[in-house]
């Protein structure tokens, strides 16, 4: 600390010079004095901040090393505190402190941390005692103080801690940090993450998945942090979430520890940050290109996962068309109940977009029935393909809900009605000679006159 403390006086003072000397040459300049060929032949000759930049960061360097140097001593004076560090070191890696008081084993750990913090060769030699250390720590405060501890170091070594990335967000056999026990120790471990995710000191591809199921943690402390470390990945600049929606889905649907539901609902957070029509299109396609991989699957979780992700998108006329072309797909997968309830929204969701029954000069009603038809089309595959499924899994002795087939049947006997009324509407619209409006003001009247004669009806009978 007191290196950085200096080297940054050194800044300051050579910041005050050039500013100094920039005013001296625009008072040179003034005057009509011209050393433009002497300041280029200093800038060519090295002199200057780039010069002076590299000999302050060799001093520091060497100042750094001669502070813990206790392995090369014989090329820099051994530093006072290089002589303690393997008393430190040996003190943590003794059995009977590991198992001795928690103070003792904190105290132990916090002047190991601080060590390693001084020297990065130190930090990466020693970085697999701390961890072991974290693991096997049973004292909730010891751990919270490692957890700050590491983060520290990974943003001075970035490089260092870069392999033990995955040991920093937390192993569920080990249940350190994220899978910590103690609700106190997550909180530090997932503030620690989203300060070192969102300054760039950590890659955030291939663990965020661990961030992600914190916004289902028990704690409202743990999920109201990772609820904003995804906020403001989102205002990022280019949102990184939709760069890491393909495989946050990838990596949460394969967790058996998830349940489906919260699955669901930290997948419609994250989906709610993509409002752009070309990244909607983008994810759609790449999440219907996940069946493929899907149907290999011994279960359908992963077809009704990718299903759901689905119909959280709102598809525009393109992505939705490219969405019918892929009907191979999805296909072999629609004999699961959820998987086609899901894409029936993705589907609705088309609808809606052209306009319900309304009619449009640009071909609104043309691509309304043709969203119809592809309905029809997907509601008899579904039939057929769970029909061919039961079947199959009777033979095998499976029971069923019978009451979903007639369930079934009772949807596609009401689909047909509701058409066959929409048809006839639509007729009768077409051959009044007035129009739409006309036969509503002549029902409307039909109504008065109704009501009148019911009112004569009953003067009548009072008389």
């Amino acid at each position: 600390v007191h290196v950085e403390g200096l080297a940054r006086a050194v800044r300051r003072a050579r910041v005050s010079r050039d500013r100094k000397a920039a005013e001296n040459a625009e008072a040179a300049a003034a005057k009509g004095e011209d050393n433009s060929e002497e300041v280029a032949l200093a800038a060519a000759l090295g002199q200057g901040s780039v010069s002076e930049d590299l000999h302050l960061d060799n001093s520091r360097e060497l100042a750094e090393a001669e502070l813990l140097a206790f392995k090369a001593a014989e090329n820099v004076g051994k530093g006072i505190v290089a002589a303690y560090a393997p008393v430190v070191v040996a003190l943590c890696g003794h059995p009977a402190i590991a198992e001795g008081h928690a103070l003792l084993r904190g105290a132990a750990l916090a002047a190991l941390s601080r060590l390693m913090a001084i020297d990065g060769a130190f930090c990466e030699d020693h970085l697999a005692l701390i961890f072991t250390r974290l693991r096997g720590e049973s004292d909730r405060g010891t751990r919270a103080a490692l957890m700050v501890a590491l983060g520290d170091l990974a943003f001075r070594f970035p490089n260092a801690l870069e392999p033990w990335t995955e040991h920093l967000y937390g192993l569920r056999e080990w249940g350190n940090s994220l899978h910590d026990p103690d609700a106190g120790v997550r909180q530090h471990a997932v503030t620690v993450l989203a300060h070192l995710v969102l300054n760039d000191m950590m890659k955030v591809k291939g663990h965020i998945a661990e961030m992600a199921r914190c916004l289902e943690d028990p704690d409202p402390r743990v999920a109201s942090v990772a609820r904003l470390l995804f906020h403001e990945l989102s205002r990022k600049h280019g949102n990184p979430i939709y760069n890491l929606l393909p495989d946050l889905l990838s990596r949460l649907s394969g967790d058996a520890a998830l349940a489906p539901d919260a699955f669901q609902r930290i997948m419609t957070r994250l989906l709610g940050f993509i409002d752009k029509d070309r990244q909607m299109e983008a994810l759609a396609d790449k999440f219907t290109n996940r069946f493929a991989e899907a149907a290999l699957a011994s279960t359908p979780k992963p077809a009704r996962d990718v299903a759901f992700c689905l119909s959280q998108l709102a598809l525009g006329d393109k992505a939705f068309r490219k969405f019918m072309e892929q009907w191979k797909l999805y296909e072999p997968a629609l004999y699961d109940k959820e998987v086609y309830s899901a894409l029936c929204g993705v589907v609705a969701k088309a609808k809606k977009s052209y306009g319900g029954k309304s009619k449009s000069a640009d071909g609104g009603d043309a691509a309304r029935v043709q969203v119809e038809e592809f309905e029809a089309k997907m509601h008899a595959a579904h039939v057929e393909r769970y029909e061919s499924w039961r079947t199959q899994r009777r033979a095998e002795g499976h029971v069923f809900d019978d009451d979903y087939e007639e369930r079934l049947k009772a949807a596609e006997r009401e689909a047909e009605a509701a058409a066959a009324r929409e048809a006839k509407e639509e007729e009768e619209e077409d051959e009044h000679p007035l129009g739409p409006l006309k036969a509503q003001e002549e029902e409307a009247d039909e109504a008065d006159e109704a009501d009148e004669d019911a009112d004569d009806d009953d003067d009548e009978e009072e008389e």
